[in-house]
């Protein structure tokens, strides 16, 4: 059932998966400190400013226009934050990163199994998970394409080591098969909505 052409989807989609989980937590971690930078601007200059404003003399022209700019500042910073909703869109970009690593368990619960032990036909494993990546790409909020080019994104992330534990799998004997089982009933579960599945670390 598990042919060549069937092992390449698999890791096709395994590569797929964890590619989209790596940007999608780049993108995340890259807006959080969009967030918290502009935020700890924001919070000095009002500090400064505070601290001006109850020391400056009234008639002091240089001071009251340097507090004007500090003011200015606290308010565009403050501006540029709930405009770009970074915060926001750091949440919802490692969610989505989330989701794309419960993805990529199931595939992986799956491809380290040998070919002639695992439980579940190709044909509908691969309509669960392409289901589920159509279901995730038609709701996620799209990276930037000049920033997915630029910053989040490494040719090493496409890499998938079921391309090797499948090299690796042509040359065992039946014994060495079926420590690649690891249980009776791997089926079971794959495609539960547990949402205490543990998440890759992203490198």
């Amino acid at each position: 059932m598990w042919s060549d052409h069937e092992n390449e989807t698999l890791i096709h989609y395994h590569s797929k998966a964890k590619e989209n989980r790596k940007m999608y937590y780049r993108a995340g971690s890259f807006h959080n400190s969009l967030y918290s930078f502009f935020g700890l601007i924001s919070v000095l200059a009002s500090t400064v400013a505070t601290t001006m404003s109850w020391s400056t003399d009234e008639n002091g022209e240089n001071d009251s226009m340097m507090l004007s700019s500090i003011t200015t500042l606290t308010a565009l910073t403050t501006a540029i934050q709930n405009f770009y909703k970074f915060k926001e869109n750091s949440n919802n970009f490692i969610e989505i990163s989330k989701s794309y690593a419960r993805i990529q368990n199931k595939i992986e619960s799956v491809g380290n199994i040998h070919p002639e032990y695992r439980p579940i036909k190709p044909d509908v494993f691969f309509k669960m998970i392409g289901e589920k990546f159509n279901l995730l790409s038609d709701s996620r909020v799209e990276l930037s394409s000049i920033l997915k080019t630029s910053l989040y994104s490494k040719k090493k992330d496409k890499e998938s080591y079921l391309l090797r534990t499948h090299e690796k799998f042509k040359g065992l004997n039946d014994t060495q098969k079926l420590n690649f089982t690891k249980n009776g009933d791997v089926a079971e579960g794959i495609f539960s909505e547990s949402e205490n599945e543990s998440d890759h670390e992203i490198s």
